[in-house]
Protein backbone atom coordinates (compact mmCIF):
# COMPACT_ATOMS: atom_id res chain seq x y z
CA UNK A 1 0.00 0.00 0.00
CA UNK A 2 1.21 3.41 -0.71
CA UNK A 3 2.48 5.48 1.80
CA UNK A 4 -0.94 7.58 2.36
CA UNK A 5 0.10 10.66 3.94
CA UNK A 6 2.08 11.38 0.76
CA UNK A 7 -1.72 11.42 -0.79
CA UNK A 8 -3.70 12.69 1.67
CA UNK A 9 -1.13 16.04 2.73
CA UNK A 10 -2.46 17.08 -0.77
CA UNK A 11 -5.68 17.81 0.52
CA UNK A 12 -5.23 19.21 3.97
CA UNK A 13 -3.26 21.84 4.94
CA UNK A 14 -1.03 20.23 7.24
CA UNK A 15 1.93 19.19 5.15
CA UNK A 16 0.75 19.87 1.58
CA UNK A 17 2.73 22.20 -0.37
CA UNK A 18 6.22 21.39 -2.03
CA UNK A 19 7.63 24.78 -1.59
CA UNK A 20 11.44 24.70 -1.95
CA UNK A 21 11.43 24.86 -5.75
CA UNK A 22 14.78 24.82 -6.87
CA UNK A 23 14.99 21.07 -8.83
CA UNK A 24 13.24 18.53 -7.61
CA UNK A 25 10.43 16.98 -9.61
CA UNK A 26 7.54 19.06 -8.04
CA UNK A 27 6.46 22.29 -10.09
CA UNK A 28 2.58 21.94 -10.53
CA UNK A 29 2.85 17.85 -9.64
CA UNK A 30 2.17 16.53 -6.07
CA UNK A 31 4.92 14.59 -4.82
CA UNK A 32 3.16 11.24 -4.32
CA UNK A 33 5.83 8.52 -4.92
CA UNK A 34 7.02 6.25 -1.89
CA UNK A 35 10.34 6.33 -2.01
CA UNK A 36 10.87 7.93 1.15
CA UNK A 37 11.16 11.56 2.81
CA UNK A 38 10.26 15.09 2.88
CA UNK A 39 8.83 17.35 -0.24
CA UNK A 40 11.60 19.71 -0.82
CA UNK A 41 14.97 19.87 -3.10
CA UNK A 42 16.85 19.55 -0.03
CA UNK A 43 16.23 16.29 1.04
CA UNK A 44 15.46 14.97 -2.31
CA UNK A 45 12.75 12.56 -1.15
CA UNK A 46 9.76 11.84 -1.98
CA UNK A 47 7.06 10.92 1.06
CA UNK A 48 6.51 12.77 4.23
CA UNK A 49 7.42 10.49 7.12
CA UNK A 50 6.79 11.11 10.80
CA UNK A 51 9.59 9.20 12.10
CA UNK A 52 11.80 11.79 10.43
CA UNK A 53 14.22 13.74 13.20
CA UNK A 54 12.06 16.28 15.09
CA UNK A 55 14.48 18.92 13.46
CA UNK A 56 12.68 18.63 10.26
CA UNK A 57 9.47 20.20 12.04
CA UNK A 58 7.31 17.84 9.42
CA UNK A 59 8.15 20.84 7.03
CA UNK A 60 6.61 19.08 3.61
CA UNK A 61 5.40 22.51 3.92
CA UNK A 62 8.91 24.51 4.43
CA UNK A 63 9.33 26.85 1.76
CA UNK A 64 11.01 30.11 0.35
CA UNK A 65 8.89 32.74 -0.37
CA UNK A 66 7.84 36.38 -0.10
CA UNK A 67 5.90 39.62 1.29
CA UNK A 68 2.95 41.12 1.36
CA UNK A 69 2.01 44.39 -0.46
CA UNK A 70 3.37 47.66 1.27
CA UNK A 71 1.69 50.38 1.81
CA UNK A 72 2.28 54.33 1.24
CA UNK A 73 4.42 54.94 4.45
CA UNK A 74 6.18 51.46 4.35
CA UNK A 75 3.76 49.66 6.33
CA UNK A 76 2.51 46.63 5.19
CA UNK A 77 -1.47 45.87 4.49
CA UNK A 78 -2.95 43.20 5.36
CA UNK A 79 -4.50 41.31 2.69
CA UNK A 80 -8.49 41.40 2.50
CA UNK A 81 -9.06 37.42 3.66
CA UNK A 82 -12.28 37.92 2.10
CA UNK A 83 -10.33 38.03 -1.61
CA UNK A 84 -10.62 35.68 -4.27
CA UNK A 85 -7.40 34.51 -5.26
CA UNK A 86 -8.67 31.73 -7.36
CA UNK A 87 -12.04 30.24 -8.41
CA UNK A 88 -12.52 26.13 -9.40
CA UNK A 89 -15.76 25.63 -11.72
CA UNK A 90 -17.86 27.60 -9.13
CA UNK A 91 -16.00 26.99 -5.94
CA UNK A 92 -13.88 30.14 -4.53
CA UNK A 93 -10.59 29.93 -3.24
CA UNK A 94 -9.95 33.10 -0.73
CA UNK A 95 -6.93 35.02 0.51
CA UNK A 96 -7.29 33.58 4.43
CA UNK A 97 -7.01 30.39 2.80
CA UNK A 98 -4.07 31.04 1.78
CA UNK A 99 -2.92 32.77 4.89
CA UNK A 100 -4.06 29.68 6.70
CA UNK A 101 -0.93 27.78 5.30
CA UNK A 102 1.69 30.74 5.03
CA UNK A 103 1.04 31.57 8.40
CA UNK A 104 2.29 28.59 9.56
CA UNK A 105 5.95 28.84 8.51
CA UNK A 106 6.07 32.72 7.61
CA UNK A 107 8.56 33.36 10.00
CA UNK A 108 10.92 30.57 8.02
CA UNK A 109 11.09 32.36 4.94
CA UNK A 110 12.78 34.74 3.31
CA UNK A 111 10.54 37.96 2.84
CA UNK A 112 11.80 38.82 -0.68
CA UNK A 113 10.76 35.29 -1.90
CA UNK A 114 6.55 35.78 -0.48
CA UNK A 115 5.21 36.43 -3.82
CA UNK A 116 6.90 33.40 -5.40
CA UNK A 117 5.55 31.10 -2.56
CA UNK A 118 1.97 32.60 -2.32
CA UNK A 119 1.99 31.43 -6.16
CA UNK A 120 2.83 28.21 -5.08
CA UNK A 121 0.41 28.31 -2.49
CA UNK A 122 -2.38 29.03 -4.51
CA UNK A 123 -1.39 26.68 -7.55
CA UNK A 124 -1.63 23.42 -4.82
CA UNK A 125 -4.88 24.84 -3.48
CA UNK A 126 -6.14 24.76 -6.98
CA UNK A 127 -5.26 21.37 -7.29
CA UNK A 128 -6.94 20.07 -3.65
CA UNK A 129 -9.65 22.00 -5.26
CA UNK A 130 -10.03 19.81 -8.25
CA UNK A 131 -9.18 16.86 -6.35
CA UNK A 132 -11.78 17.62 -3.90
CA UNK A 133 -14.59 17.91 -6.45
CA UNK A 134 -13.80 14.88 -8.09
CA UNK A 135 -14.40 12.52 -5.03
CA UNK A 136 -17.86 14.59 -4.23
CA UNK A 137 -18.49 13.93 -8.21
CA UNK A 138 -17.46 10.12 -8.38
CA UNK A 139 -19.10 9.58 -4.95
CA UNK A 140 -15.86 8.29 -3.69
CA UNK A 141 -15.75 7.13 0.35
CA UNK A 142 -13.85 5.32 2.31
CA UNK A 143 -14.59 3.13 5.12
CA UNK A 144 -13.84 4.67 8.98
CA UNK A 145 -11.71 1.73 9.84
CA UNK A 146 -9.35 2.40 6.86
CA UNK A 147 -8.73 6.05 8.58
CA UNK A 148 -8.69 4.74 12.15
CA UNK A 149 -5.79 2.28 10.93
CA UNK A 150 -4.07 4.95 9.10
CA UNK A 151 -4.46 7.09 12.33
CA UNK A 152 -2.91 4.22 14.49
CA UNK A 153 0.19 3.94 11.78
CA UNK A 154 1.06 7.64 12.73
CA UNK A 155 0.49 7.27 16.73
CA UNK A 156 2.36 4.02 16.85
CA UNK A 157 5.40 5.47 14.25
CA UNK A 158 5.78 8.59 16.60
CA UNK A 159 6.20 6.32 19.58
CA UNK A 160 8.59 4.38 17.44
CA UNK A 161 11.00 7.24 16.45
CA UNK A 162 13.38 8.01 19.16
CA UNK A 163 13.75 11.50 18.54
CA UNK A 164 9.53 11.84 18.45
CA UNK A 165 8.46 9.07 21.51
CA UNK A 166 7.95 12.00 23.63
CA UNK A 167 5.58 13.80 21.27
CA UNK A 168 1.46 13.06 20.05
CA UNK A 169 0.21 13.24 16.81
CA UNK A 170 -1.90 15.72 18.10
CA UNK A 171 1.33 18.10 19.07
CA UNK A 172 2.40 17.52 15.26
CA UNK A 173 -0.98 18.60 13.86
CA UNK A 174 -0.93 21.46 16.65
CA UNK A 175 2.20 22.68 15.08
CA UNK A 176 1.11 22.57 11.87
CA UNK A 177 -2.05 24.48 12.82
CA UNK A 178 -4.56 21.57 12.16
CA UNK A 179 -6.04 18.79 14.06
CA UNK A 180 -7.40 15.28 14.16
CA UNK A 181 -10.87 15.75 12.19
CA UNK A 182 -8.90 17.94 9.45
CA UNK A 183 -6.53 14.72 9.60
CA UNK A 184 -9.13 12.60 8.81
CA UNK A 185 -10.78 14.56 6.14
CA UNK A 186 -7.45 14.49 3.90
CA UNK A 187 -7.39 10.63 4.60
CA UNK A 188 -10.79 9.75 3.83
CA UNK A 189 -10.16 11.57 0.77
CA UNK A 190 -6.54 10.57 -0.17
CA UNK A 191 -7.55 6.72 0.44
CA UNK A 192 -10.63 7.14 -1.41
CA UNK A 193 -8.38 8.08 -4.46
CA UNK A 194 -5.71 5.67 -4.06
CA UNK A 195 -8.33 3.19 -4.31
CA UNK A 196 -9.76 4.76 -7.39
CA UNK A 197 -6.30 5.06 -9.38
CA UNK A 198 -5.45 1.46 -8.05
CA UNK A 199 -7.86 -0.34 -9.42
CA UNK A 200 -6.03 -0.60 -12.72
CA UNK A 201 -2.51 -1.45 -11.28
CA UNK A 202 -2.36 -5.16 -11.28
CA UNK A 203 1.23 -6.85 -11.05
CA UNK A 204 1.44 -7.66 -15.17
CA UNK A 205 1.73 -4.12 -15.41
CA UNK A 206 3.88 -3.62 -12.13
CA UNK A 207 6.25 -5.74 -13.76
CA UNK A 208 6.34 -4.29 -17.12
CA UNK A 209 7.08 -0.84 -15.79
CA UNK A 210 9.95 -2.23 -13.54
CA UNK A 211 11.49 -3.71 -16.51
CA UNK A 212 11.56 -0.47 -18.55
CA UNK A 213 12.29 1.28 -15.28
CA UNK A 214 14.95 -0.38 -13.45
CA UNK A 215 17.51 1.83 -12.74
CA UNK A 216 14.41 3.44 -10.72
CA UNK A 217 15.16 0.81 -8.18
CA UNK A 218 18.26 -0.87 -8.90
CA UNK A 219 19.90 1.79 -6.36
CA UNK A 220 22.03 3.66 -8.36
CA UNK A 221 22.39 7.20 -7.35
CA UNK A 222 24.64 10.38 -7.76
CA UNK A 223 25.46 12.10 -4.28
CA UNK A 224 25.72 16.01 -5.48
CA UNK A 225 25.16 19.87 -4.22
CA UNK A 226 24.33 22.47 -6.34
CA UNK A 227 24.03 26.54 -6.63
CA UNK A 228 20.80 27.77 -7.89
CA UNK A 229 19.94 31.17 -9.44
CA UNK A 230 16.40 31.20 -9.25
CA UNK A 231 14.74 32.53 -12.49
CA UNK A 232 10.70 31.50 -11.32
CA UNK A 233 8.48 34.22 -11.90
CA UNK A 234 11.12 36.45 -14.28
CA UNK A 235 9.41 36.70 -17.81
CA UNK A 236 11.95 39.92 -19.49
CA UNK A 237 14.68 38.73 -20.66
CA UNK A 238 16.99 41.66 -18.96
CA UNK A 239 16.10 39.65 -15.95
CA UNK A 240 16.57 36.49 -17.04
CA UNK A 241 20.32 37.52 -19.19
CA UNK A 242 21.27 38.74 -15.21
CA UNK A 243 20.36 35.62 -13.97
CA UNK A 244 22.59 33.41 -16.64
CA UNK A 245 25.40 36.10 -16.03
CA UNK A 246 25.35 35.63 -12.73
CA UNK A 247 25.58 32.25 -12.69
CA UNK A 248 28.32 32.23 -15.64
CA UNK A 249 29.97 34.31 -13.04
CA UNK A 250 29.55 32.00 -9.71
CA UNK A 251 31.24 29.22 -12.34
CA UNK A 252 34.12 31.53 -12.71
CA UNK A 253 34.89 31.36 -9.29
CA UNK A 254 34.47 27.87 -9.02
CA UNK A 255 37.29 27.68 -12.00
CA UNK A 256 39.44 29.57 -10.21
CA UNK A 257 39.78 27.41 -7.18
CA UNK A 258 37.22 29.00 -5.10
CA UNK A 259 34.41 26.77 -2.56
CA UNK A 260 32.20 25.07 -3.63
CA UNK A 261 30.41 24.87 -0.61
CA UNK A 262 30.68 28.52 0.35
CA UNK A 263 29.53 30.24 -2.82
CA UNK A 264 26.56 28.19 -2.49
CA UNK A 265 26.07 29.91 0.87
CA UNK A 266 27.36 33.09 -0.37
CA UNK A 267 25.22 33.04 -3.69
CA UNK A 268 22.23 29.81 -3.94
CA UNK A 269 18.77 31.26 -3.97
CA UNK A 270 17.90 27.35 -2.87
CA UNK A 271 17.39 26.61 0.74
CA UNK A 272 19.80 24.33 0.65
CA UNK A 273 22.18 26.90 0.17
CA UNK A 274 22.47 27.00 3.83
CA UNK A 275 23.90 23.85 4.29
CA UNK A 276 26.46 24.23 1.06
CA UNK A 277 23.80 23.18 -1.52
CA UNK A 278 24.06 19.59 0.04
CA UNK A 279 21.25 17.60 -1.86
CA UNK A 280 22.39 14.19 -0.96
CA UNK A 281 22.05 11.28 -3.20
CA UNK A 282 19.01 10.50 -5.64
CA UNK A 283 18.11 8.20 -8.91
CA UNK A 284 18.43 9.20 -12.19
CA UNK A 285 14.57 9.30 -12.37
CA UNK A 286 11.62 9.71 -10.72
CA UNK A 287 13.00 12.51 -8.27
CA UNK A 288 14.93 15.62 -10.13
CA UNK A 289 13.30 17.35 -13.10
CA UNK A 290 15.00 15.53 -15.88
CA UNK A 291 17.19 18.36 -17.43
CA UNK A 292 18.89 18.71 -13.55
CA UNK A 293 18.85 14.61 -13.37
CA UNK A 294 20.44 14.50 -16.56
CA UNK A 295 23.25 16.39 -15.95
CA UNK A 296 24.29 15.19 -12.91
CA UNK A 297 24.66 11.73 -13.75
CA UNK A 298 26.99 13.13 -16.66
CA UNK A 299 29.00 14.96 -14.16
CA UNK A 300 32.37 13.04 -13.33
CA UNK A 301 32.89 12.82 -9.50
CA UNK A 302 34.51 15.67 -8.26
CA UNK A 303 33.72 18.05 -10.74
CA UNK A 304 31.38 20.79 -11.13
CA UNK A 305 28.55 21.10 -14.02
CA UNK A 306 28.60 24.00 -16.59
CA UNK A 307 25.14 25.66 -15.91
CA UNK A 308 22.12 23.63 -15.89
CA UNK A 309 18.79 25.40 -17.23
CA UNK A 310 15.07 24.33 -15.63
CA UNK A 311 12.00 25.42 -14.73
CA UNK A 312 13.54 27.10 -11.65
CA UNK A 313 16.71 28.48 -12.71
CA UNK A 314 20.15 28.50 -13.61
CA UNK A 315 21.94 25.53 -11.14
CA UNK A 316 25.75 24.41 -11.15
CA UNK A 317 26.17 21.08 -9.82
CA UNK A 318 28.92 19.22 -8.18
CA UNK A 319 29.08 15.47 -7.83
CA UNK A 320 30.88 14.03 -5.04
CA UNK A 321 29.78 10.09 -5.54
CA UNK A 322 28.58 8.51 -8.23
CA UNK A 323 26.82 5.10 -6.55
CA UNK A 324 26.50 2.13 -8.97
CA UNK A 325 23.65 -0.05 -9.44
CA UNK A 326 22.93 -3.16 -7.38
CA UNK A 327 20.89 -6.41 -8.84
CA UNK A 328 17.38 -6.38 -7.99
CA UNK A 329 14.66 -8.47 -8.61
CA UNK A 330 10.84 -7.16 -9.08
CA UNK A 331 9.63 -9.09 -6.07
CA UNK A 332 12.39 -7.03 -4.03
CA UNK A 333 10.79 -3.83 -4.94
CA UNK A 334 7.26 -4.48 -5.31
CA UNK A 335 6.05 -2.09 -3.13
CA UNK A 336 8.00 0.73 -4.43
CA UNK A 337 7.39 -0.31 -8.00
CA UNK A 338 3.48 0.14 -7.48
CA UNK A 339 3.91 3.25 -5.45
CA UNK A 340 5.70 4.87 -8.59
CA UNK A 341 2.84 3.54 -10.61
CA UNK A 342 0.02 5.28 -8.17
CA UNK A 343 2.26 8.83 -8.57
CA UNK A 344 1.95 8.67 -12.12
CA UNK A 345 -1.44 7.89 -12.15
CA UNK A 346 -2.08 10.66 -9.55
CA UNK A 347 -0.13 13.05 -11.74
CA UNK A 348 -2.07 11.74 -14.59
CA UNK A 349 -5.46 12.24 -13.22
CA UNK A 350 -4.44 16.36 -11.55
CA UNK A 351 -3.45 17.20 -15.37
CA UNK A 352 -6.66 15.61 -16.68
CA UNK A 353 -9.22 17.45 -14.22
CA UNK A 354 -7.40 20.26 -14.47
CA UNK A 355 -7.65 20.31 -18.51
CA UNK A 356 -11.07 20.13 -18.07
CA UNK A 357 -12.08 22.76 -14.84
CA UNK A 358 -12.87 25.94 -15.47
CA UNK A 359 -9.73 28.13 -13.26
CA UNK A 360 -9.03 31.23 -13.09
CA UNK A 361 -6.78 32.76 -10.76
CA UNK A 362 -6.50 36.40 -11.11
CA UNK A 363 -3.67 38.42 -11.13
CA UNK A 364 -2.69 39.85 -7.77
Amino acid sequence: MVKRITVFMFFSSLLAVSMYGCGKNEPGNPQLSGQSSEQDFAKIHKNVDFNKEDKEKMHGMETEGGGHGMGVHGKKEKPDPNKVIATVNNEKILRKDLDKILDRFRNQVNPAALPSLEQQITEQLVTQSVLRQFVVEQKLTTPEEVVDKEIAKMRDNIKKNPTTKDKTLEQFLEFQGSNIEELRTAIRMSAAIESYISKDIDDKKQEVYFMKNISNFNGETVTASHILVDTKGMKAQEELDKARAKIESVKKELDEGADFAECAKKYSDCPTGKTGGDLGSFPRYGVMVEDFAKAAFAVEAGKVSDSVKTEFGYHLIKVTAHNPAKDVSFSEVKDRVREELVAIEMNNLVKDLKEKAKIAIPLQ
